[in-house]
C-alpha cells in the first residue's frame, strides 16, 4: 500500500517521462502492468509515473536481433512465434497465472527481478542487453538493475536479444514448485561446429542477488563434444561453483543437488535438437 501517494502521471512521450523522472528524489515510482503494487508497503512514494502510453509494447524482429519493448506483457512472449523457444517458456514460467502474465511486463520483471527469475536467467544465456533512454545499452550480467549504475534519470525502454546462428540451440529446465517461480531453473545456449560445442552460455537461478552465468562450465564445454562423460563433468563443475540461496521453498543443499539435474537436462536437450536438425537435412 502506498500510504503517502499524492500524484499520478501518464506521460505520452519518452521525453515527457524523463522530465518527470529527472526530479526523482526517491519519491517517484514507475509503473506499467502494476502487478507489484499490491505487494508494496511504502510510505515514501508520493508520485506514480505510468509508462503504458509510451508505445513500448512491441516485439520487433530484424535480421540480427529481436527487440522487446519494456511494457510488452509476458503473455505476448509466450504466444509469440518471433520470441519462441526458451524465451517464451521462461516468460510462461515467470508466473503461473495467464491473467497476471497478460499485465506483467518485460521491463517490470527485470526492474523487480528476484534470484528465482526464469526470464532474467534466459536473457543472461541469450546475452541480451537493455536500452536505457537517457543512457546507453548495458549487458544484463552487469546487474545494473541492482546497483543502478547509469540509471539516474533514465528509463528502461527495451530489451535487445541477438539472433543466434542456425547451428545454435537453446534449452530451459526448471524444477517446479508450488510458488510463483520454479525452485531452480537452468538456461543453456550451445553453438555447434562439426558436432563439437564451439560456444556455450549457461545461466542458473537461485543465486544472490539475481540469476548468474556459470562461466567455468561454459569454458569447460567449449571445444568438446556433448557426450555423457562431458555432460556429467559439466554438471559436476556447475555444482562446485553454484552457491544457491536457502528459503522457505528449498534449502541450499537441495538446490545444489538438483542443479546437477537441470544442467544435464539442458545440455542433453541442446544436443538432441542439434541431432534432430542434422537428421532433417539428410
Amino acid at each position: 500500500m502506498l500510504s503517502n501517494l499524492k500524484a499520478y502521471f501518464r506521460p505520452k512521450s519518452i521525453p515527457e517521462a524523463l522530465a518527470l523522472l529527472e526530479k526523482n528524489s526517491g519519491a517517484i515510482l514507475v509503473v506499467a502492468g502494476g502487478t507489484k503494487l499490491l505487494q508494496i508497503q511504502n510510505n515514501i512514494v508520493q508520485e506514480l509515473v505510468d509508462i503504458t502510453a509510451l508505445g513500448l509494447n512491441y516485439i520487433r524482429e530484424s535480421s540480427s536481433e529481436i527487440r522487446l519493448g519494456a511494457t510488452t506483457p509476458l503473455q505476448y512472449l509466450v504466444d509469440s512465434a518471433t520470441a519462441g523457444g526458451m524465451l517464451a517458456e521462461a516468460a510462461r514460467l515467470s508466473d503461473r497465472s495467464t491473467m497476471i502474465r497478460n499485465v506483467s511486463t518485460v521491463g517490470g520483471q527485470l526492474i523487480s527481478t528476484t534470484p528465482l527469475s526464469p526470464l532474467y536467467c534466459a536473457f543472461l544465456a541469450l546475452q541480451a542487453q537493455v536500452r536505457i533512454a537517457g543512457g546507453s545499452e548495458f549487458a544484463l550480467a552487469m546487474n545494473i538493475f541492482l546497483n543502478k549504475k547509469g540509471l539516474e534519470g533514465g528509463l528502461l525502454v527495451e530489451v535487445i536479444v541477438p539472433k543466434t546462428k542456425p547451428t545454435t540451440f537453446s534449452a530451459i529446465a526448471p524444477i517446479q514448485s508450488n510458488g510463483q517461480h520454479p525452485l531452480i531453473c537452468a538456461c543453456t545456449r550451445i553453438t555447434f561446429m562439426n558436432s563439437t560445442c564451439s560456444e556455450a552460455k549457461l545461466a542458473i537461478t537461485g543465486t544472490q542477488k539475481v540469476p548468474q552465468r556459470l562461466h567455468a562450465v561454459e569454458t569447460f564445454l567449449e571445444g568438446k563434444k556433448l557426450n555423457e562423460a562431458n555432460v556429467a563433468a559439466a554438471a559436476d563443475i556447475a555444482c562446485e561453483m553454484y552457491h544457491p540461496i536457502s528459503d522457505a521453498m528449498a534449502s541450499e543443499e537441495y538446490r545444489n543437488e538438483v542443479a546437477r539435474v537441470v544442467v544435464k537436462r539442458t545440455l542433453r536437450d541442446c544436443l538432441e535438437q542439434f541431432e534432430d536438425n542434422l537428421e532433417s537435412q539428410t
